[in-house]
């Protein structure tokens, strides 16, 4: 059978917020760059002073005082990373050097004899969108330069991606970081206090079994989108719960009237003259008639309530060995009975304890081999045991036997319910049963309870 995964809801989480950010973050810096086309932001794409000091420093002069371009790294950077990279420089002579497509507005201006210092273009009234410059006068060994620079065009998807890679590597991704982390760090804290109402209930399903009836689970701190689940599963164990009352009223009720017909048959048995096949079916009758009780037993201890009595075990443990003990010998074993040392006081029923006792004496009986002995002992802090000197119990049946119709033996005369009481009997007390093996051979039942708390 494959395994089954199960995926985290915090991570889940953690990685949503996550992409959310960057898809809200991506989607404002794709915003930006639309926006400055629209509103004619021109001027991000204009040359920066780097452009202004490359075009200066690639300039030569001529022995007649005229001026000319030598190529040099940083301005072949200028025209790489711009193909349509336009400058003009004019001296106070008024000599031009112009390369590249100067727009005809920039010629006018470094013609008009300026005496702005420094300035930059943001496009035209006619085209807004027109790709910026960048003006500045700079000072040299053969007097004051006008220098202009700027990018000739309208600004393109290309130069739209510009803006988008600029503000995703410069903002965003620096953003998506460190919220990323904030998210990382804060979510399981937050998830946590989400999920302690979950908690509460995975710890209260745990509780649940087949024996446990009027259980419900918690809604407290239980989040709003996950409450339909847990009413759900509550409505559900209502539903379990009148199904399994009507199935134990039901064999209430079976049980009960079967005891009349079984006892009217018995009695009829008993008035015929004996015979092998009349003994036999007296046999049988007795099987029907234990069955029966124990049904009703089993009903009678799901159904009411353990009264709260304080209860001395080496009082009823004497006192079952007494009356048992006629029944051993008859099967054929001896009967013993041993205080091997003073159990404490319990809480509990009885009656109920003194059934248990005697369906272990009465599976002692049946499983015993017809020989040797059978002792009822009881010590402290609160046990009592039943053993016998019989074959005794297999360990990998020790468990098994004390479910519902379960026999170590399968040929043998028991019903299979017997042990099943005695563990349900014991349930009921807080104490456990369970099988050993017994000091002189044979399989040893042990019955152990929780002392009663003396008021001091």
């Amino acid at each position: 059978m494959k395994k089954m995964k199960f995926y985290s809801l915090k991570w889940r989480l953690i990685r949503r917020l996550v992409a959310l950010q960057a898809a809200t973050l991506v989607l404002i810096a794709i915003a930006f760059a639309f926006v400055s086309w629209i509103s004619g932001m021109s001027g991000i794409f204009a040359p920066d002073e780097h452009a202004i000091d490359a075009v200066t420093q690639s300039l030569a002069w001529n022995p007649d005082g005229s001026m000319r371009i030598t190529n040099t790294d940083d301005l072949d950077y200028q025209r790489d990373k711009a193909a349509d990279f336009w400058f003009l420089v004019r001296d106070q002579q008024g000599q031009m050097l112009t390369d590249g497509n100067v727009p005809a507005q920039y010629r006018a201006i470094a013609n008009s004899g300026t005496d702005i210092a420094e300035a930059r273009f943001n496009g035209d009234e006619d085209n807004p969108a027109t790709i910026a410059a960048r003006l500045q006068k700079v000072k040299t060994d053969h007097g004051d330069l006008l220098v202009i620079v700027g990018r000739q065009g309208s600004l393109s998807a290309g130069k739209l991606l510009v803006v988008f890679v600029a503000i995703a590597s410069g903002v965003v991704l620096p953003v998506i970081l460190l919220t990323g982390l904030i998210t990382l760090a804060v979510t399981p804290f937050v998830a946590r206090g989400i999920h302690r109402g979950l908690n509460e209930v995975a710890q209260a399903a745990q509780g649940i079994d087949g024996t446990t009836r009027g259980y419900r689970l918690p809604l407290e701190n239980v989040p709003e989108e996950v409450a339909p689940l847990v009413i759900a599963m509550n409505e559900t164990l209502q539903r379990l719960d009148d199904d399994h009352n009507k199935q134990r009223r039901f064999m209430l009720a079976a049980a009960h009237e079967l005891r009349t017909p079984i006892a009217i048959l018995q009695n009829r048995l008993e008035t015929m003259p004996p015979t092998d096949a009349t003994n036999r079916l007296l046999e049988d009758v007795a099987r029907l008639s234990t069955l029966a009780q124990q049904l009703l037993d089993l009903q009678r201890l799901n159904q009411e309530p353990v009264p709260n009595c304080t209860i001395d075990l080496a009082s009823v443990a004497r006192r079952q060995a007494a009356e048992l003990a006629p029944l051993i010998i008859a099967a054929g074993y001896q009967a013993n009975f041993e205080l091997r040392s003073m159990p404490e006081r319990i809480l509990g029923d009885e009656t109920a304890l003194e059934r248990a006792i005697a369906n272990l004496v009465q599976n002692a009986i049946q499983h015993g081999g017809r020989s040797g002995t059978i002792t009822i002992a009881v010590e402290r802090p609160a046990q009592i045991c039943v053993s016998d000197e019989g074959p005794g119990i297999a360990p990998e049946d020790r468990e098994r036997i004390f479910e519902p119709f379960q026999r170590a033996n399968a040929g043998g005369q028991g019903i299979g319910l017997g042990l099943h009481l005695v563990r349900e009997i014991v349930k009921i007390h807080h104490g456990r049963v369970w099988v050993s093996d017994a000091t002189g051979g044979g399989a040893a039942f042990n019955m152990s309870f929780e002392p009663a708390i003396q008021n001091a």
